[in-house]
């Protein structure tokens, strides 16, 4: 089986607090997978970690082989990773479909009057 998505020791700090501590995880390809815990138990801070918006203290993150630390959260994204946040409507006045098709404004390019969605390889 392929490794998808892989952190290693990966560490978090703020100050003398330790959000993430460590942490060591493998998700195959093609599976689905969950990151449970109670409130302050740094669920969301590792996700920041995985999608740029925070550097780790230590540790790696690694997409199919690749070493996400240090890119920024764009690049992150190009390379096929993302994330939402709890926003149960984030643009009211937009219906579910315009909603969902926000998300994918880093893969359309215009040519001409045609769209087309780029997915790299």
């Amino acid at each position: 089986m392929t490794i998808a998505l892989e952190t290693r020791s990966l560490t978090k700090q703020f100050g003398g607090l330790t959000a993430v501590d460590s942490v060591d995880l493998a998700i195959q390809e093609n599976s689905i997978f969950s990151v449970i815990g109670p409130n302050g138990a740094g669920k969301t801070t590792f996700y920041n970690c995985i999608t740029g918006f925070y550097e780790p203290e230590a540790g790696d993150i690694l997409f199919y082989g690749e070493s996400l630390v240090g890119l920024s959260p764009d690049q992150v994204t190009y390379r096929g990773i993302s994330r939402t946040y709890q926003n149960i409507r984030l643009f009211a006045n937009m219906s579910a479909i315009e909603n969902i098709l926000v998300g994918e404004h880093s893969r359309i390019r215009v040519h001409g009057w045609k769209l087309s969605f780029i997915h790299p390889a």
